[in-house]
């Protein structure tokens, strides 16, 4: 591998070629019932053929979505259902919110003009 210049990834490409032409055997296979769709899949084929063949090709990013949908899709049906916290590829991820970390600020009035607010104090999350 050359480090000057743009990386190929031809390569790359060209050793996923049967794992992308059984995906996309999947997403045609899933889409039999309807002709237009099938030609989504089918758009999404050639444009991966040639860019393995390391040739220029174009595809619109709305077909590239709609087969990944039908990949996921497929992936899905066969492992089951969703989980009750979402899919199989994003497991659970609790983030605490600012409540969740913070009191809020409670402002005080000292007299006169003056007010004081109080830093948020941090809470210790479980």
């Amino acid at each position: 591998m050359s480090t000057s210049g743009p990386l190929n990834w031809t390569p790359l490409f060209a050793a996923f070629r049967e794992a992308f032409e059984w995906a996309l055997d999947v997403a045609a296979k899933l889409a039999r019932d309807y002709p237009e769709e099938v030609e989504i899949v089918e758009r999404v084929r050639a444009f991966i053929r040639k860019r393995v063949a390391n040739q220029s090709a174009e595809v619109r990013l709305d077909d590239v979505l709609f087969t990944f949908g039908l990949i996921l899709d497929a992936i899905e049906r066969n492992l089951g259902p969703l989980a009750t916290h979402g899919p199989w590829f994003a497991p659970e991820l609790h983030l605490p919110s600012a409540a969740d970390l913070w009191e809020p600020a409670i402002p005080r009035w000292l007299g006169c003009d003056l007010w004081l607010h109080t830093p948020p104090a941090f809470r210790a999350s479980a």
